[in-house]
């Protein structure tokens, strides 16, 4: 199976608006998700969905840019999104599937949208949460969304106090993504457009949580979700030290050093350098 480089930013863009889409696929981001659902009204949902096939019949092959994925609505709508989706899966980089908290959902958007694309979840509700344990499980599945705006809303719990609420969400999602053997998740967007200075230090956060990335909603937004989860070229050099330090001295017979700092290394340890130097990942996202 071929590998294929971990997203860390994915901008939202409305899919009624084929102007800002085309301006998207220049803004530097990892992905650009256009979206089916919130962002455009009922009246000019089919608009919308064909500004997605046009954009991806567009592509003139893999790697030419960033990827192009698609959040598609529930229900009766997101059914004739898949369908209008599944005949150009050779350029579709993958499905958000919006409110997702029923395992049969993806079942049956899976089988309307050709494998191997892959499918995420988007956990926007308590149902989704009490859910995720299965929805990771599903083969189809590569990497799940958090919607922290629409989970509060669900939950009833007021924005100021919401991070207590959110923390268990994140840690939830964390724990399912990993326990699944698939990609660690996305998370939620950053509404407060101007606030980049802000963007960054919740996105260092995440990073730190051990997200892979999170959606932009605003271009400017990019620049700073790719340097807050993009690892430095200093960070890459120091786990290769790291690694190449580690292996010298198993090699020698010693399961334990010492880093320059004086710190305890061991397997432990190096394992988040590993995958910080391995960068791609398996394509249907699984650990084997």
């Amino acid at each position: 199976m071929t590998a294929a480089p971990l997203l860390h930013s994915f901008l939202y863009v409305p899919g009624d608006r084929a102007d800002r889409v085309a301006k998207a696929l220049d803004a530097g981001a990892d992905a650009v998700l256009i979206d089916l659902e919130d962002a455009v009204a009922y009246p000019v949902k089919e608009a919308a969905r064909r500004v997605a096939v046009d954009t991806l019949r567009s592509r003139s092959g893999p790697g030419q840019g960033p990827a192009v994925w698609v959040r598609i609505n529930a229900g009766e709508l997101g059914r004739l999104d898949a369908a209008a989706l599944a005949n150009e899966a050779a350029h579709l980089g993958g499905v958000v599937l919006a409110k997702c908290d029923e395992l049969h959902w993806l079942e049956e958007i899976g089988s309307t949208i050709p494998s191997p694309v892959p499918l995420s979840p988007l956990i926007e509700s308590a149902r989704g949460l009490r859910r995720l344990d299965a929805l990771c499980a599903h083969p189809r599945v590569t990497q799940c969304h958090l919607g922290e705006i629409d989970l509060l809303a669900d939950l009833g719990a007021h924005a100021a106090a919401g991070h207590h609420l959110l923390g268990h969400a994140q840690a939830e999602l964390l724990f399912a993504s990993a326990a699944a053997g698939i990609l660690p998740p996305i998370g939620g967007v950053y509404p407060a457009l101007r606030d980049l200075e802000g963007l960054s230090a919740d996105s260092v956060l995440l990073a730190q949580l051990g997200f892979a990335g999170r959606p932009a909603i605003h271009p400017s937004q990019v620049p700073v979700i790719n340097a807050a989860f993009r690892p430095t070229a200093a960070e890459l050099a120091t786990a290769a030290a790291l690694v190449a330090s580690y292996d010298a001295a198993l090699g020698q017979g010693q399961g334990v050093v010492t880093d320059e700092q004086g710190k305890m290394v061991d397997e432990a340890v190096v394992r988040r350098a590993r995958q910080l130097l391995a960068g791609p990942r398996p394509e249907k996202g699984r650990i084997t």
